[in-house]
């Protein structure tokens, strides 16, 4: 076998004493064989070459002698055969031979379903199918080549070249109108007929001749109409149009109107406008010339009326106009000017107002009247009258007596504001007294510890050559209040039995023991053990003796049973080999 050579033939022999390491190394040289390796190029393949045994043939369902779902080889044929289990059998479905996919049986093989379908198909040949379903369709089951005799049924296509047959065919000579209209006519006529939205279309849909309404032709185009005969007759009774009308020629009317309810007749060139037409229209030039001729009898410069106006009267058209002025409260016209009484106000002069209220004034100057008082012992004790500012001062300064305070001083720790007016404000000295709130540095300061407790000092307040007396600090305290606290009390007492420094007695003892400075075996028991005996009890995994004396009661017999289960075995090995 190609890859397998014999490791222990001459250790597995009839007559001998036959190890497991001798069967362990034939195994394992069976197993190396069958191993195929990296990149498929060593190991037993089945590639039909010497000793690799033939190539295989089927291929299917595992773990089963004979499956049914395989893909078979047909050497004599030169086909892949693929079979599927159905109804407890194994049929061949389809073959691949060269040039063809083939199914077994006609019509019975599917490609994708109507769920799972495939993606794009690409084909350099010819299709041939006995119906091709398009979307949700009607199956198309042949092309049409000739349409004068089409099909009636909606499962066929016309193919190009027959559509251009008929088509030319039938309007091929056709360059009237009448020609066209003939076309699949049944009724004889040979009108051109529109439904009520048809259009009939010009270059683009904007351009297009309809009817929007019953009894209306609508002639559309995105930027004018032209009409070139030299004469156009509308035999409507009206004409509506939506836009400009613009003619470049001569327009005859018999009358024309607006949105108002004349109705213009015709147009007059009159320059004198004899005629006094309501329903005429007048000429530019005839406007012009009937005004010239009425403005040149008006005298050039006079004034022709005189209308008076707000607070006026009189006025006229012709003649000496006269104008009078309208008095009213407080005011009276006269021949040659016009006054004013007391009771109307001025914005200058010295008049008395009674009954007014004045919103928002400003007073500049100086005050006098009944209502403004200067008294310095304000006698009038009036609730309406407004005092001046020297007998306001005047009186406060009669009101204060002897024996009233009259200055405020701070003394030692106060400080103060304000402390010649009648408000005076005192604030204690944070610089010079100690205040209960604020935080303050206090300097040279004793503080009786019987009477007062201090908190919250923290390390960063204690200085560094601070000391505590020793007769101070209470007995018993917990050794994990020193330093880290990670010794604990019981492990702190073990220093009162030292009676030596502990590093110094610790470096003074043996070296550790480690891997690199071991103990040496005769060291151990009572020293007859060296290290090399003592190294053989290395991957011992039960007692010792039991296993001697076992192995010695066993000895004789396993002798001569190696020798049989051996050769049985290496048998059992080469017929799995092979």
């Amino acid at each position: 076998m190609a890859g397998y050579q014999r490791i222990s033939a001459a250790e597995i022999q009839d007559t001998l004493t036959i190890n497991a390491v001798d069967l362990n190394n034939e195994f394992n040289a069976l197993v190396a064989a069958f191993n195929n390796g990296s990149g498929n190029t060593a190991g037993h393949k089945h590639d039909g070459t010497a000793a690799n045994g033939p190539v295989i043939s089927v291929l299917g369902d595992s773990g089963v002698g004979t499956p049914l779902n395989k893909i078979n080889v047909d050497t004599t044929n030169k086909h892949l055969e693929f079979n599927i289990s159905v109804g407890g059998a194994s049929v061949e479905q389809f073959r691949l031979q060269d040039g063809a996919i083939v199914p077994i049986t006609t019509n019975d093989i599917d490609l994708g379903t109507s769920t799972l379908q495939f993606k794009d198909s690409y084909f350099d040949g010819t299709v041939t199918l006995d119906g091709l379903v398009i979307g949700s369709a009607t199956s198309i089951t042949d092309v049409d080549t000739n349409l004068s005799t089409v099909s009636a049924n909606d499962d066929t296509l016309a193919s190009a070249k027959a559509i251009k047959t008929y088509v030319d065919a039938q309007v091929g000579t056709s360059d009237t109108l009448a020609e066209v209209l003939a076309i699949g006519n049944t009724t004889g006529g040979t009108n051109l007929q529109t439904t009520t939205t048809d259009k009939i279309l010009f270059r683009d849909s904007a351009i297009h001749i309809s009817s929007s309404t019953d009894g209306h032709l609508n002639l559309n185009a995105d930027t004018e109409v032209q009409i070139t005969s030299p004469y156009i007759d509308l035999a409507a009774a009206s004409v509506s149009m939506d836009g400009n009308l613009d003619v470049d020629g001569i327009i005859e009317f018999d009358a024309i109107s607006g949105t108002g309810a004349v109705t213009v007749t015709d147009i007059a060139d009159e320059d004198n406008m004899s005629s006094n037409s309501a329903t005429k229209l007048a000429t530019q030039q005839s406007i012009k010339s009937y005004v010239d001729t009425q403005v040149a009898t008006i005298p050039v410069g006079d004034i022709t009326s005189v209308v008076a106006g707000t607070g006026m009267t009189g006025g006229a058209t012709t003649g000496v106009a006269t104008l009078n002025v309208i008095g009213g409260a407080g005011i009276t016209a006269n021949a040659d000017n016009i006054t004013i009484d007391n009771t109307v106000a001025t914005l200058t002069g010295s008049q008395v107002l009674a009954a007014k209220t004045l919103t928002s004034p400003v007073l500049n100057g100086t005050l006098s009247g009944s209502a403004f008082l200067d008294e310095d012992n304000f006698s009038s004790d009036s609730a309406t009258a407004v005092a001046s500012q020297q007998s306001i001062k005047a009186y406060i300064a009669t009101q204060v007596s002897a024996g009233d305070i009259t200055a405020v001083v701070a003394g030692t720790g106060l400080s103060g504001t304000d402390l010649s007016g009648p408000i005076p404000t005192l604030n204690i000295d944070t610089a010079t007294t100690v205040d209960k709130t604020t935080a303050q540095v206090l300097t040279n300061k004793s503080i009786d510890s019987d009477n007062n407790t201090i908190t919250n000092i923290v390390n960063a307040d204690i200085k560094a050559n601070a000391a505590i007396a020793g007769s101070k600090l209470a007995a018993g305290i917990d050794a994990t209040k020193i330093a880290d606290g990670s010794v604990t009390s019981t492990e702190f007492q073990f220093i009162n039995s030292l009676s030596a420094n502990a590093q110094t007695q610790i470096n003074a003892k043996q070296a550790t023991i480690d891997s690199s400075a071991r103990l040496n075996a005769n060291l151990v028991g009572d020293g007859s053990v060296d290290n090399t005996e003592f190294g053989y009890i290395n991957g011992v995994t039960s007692a010792i003796q039991t296993q001697i004396n076992t192995a010695t009661a066993n000895i004789s017999t396993n002798t001569t049973n190696i020798a049989t289960k051996a050769s049985a075995g290496f048998a059992v090995a080469m017929a799995i080999a092979l």
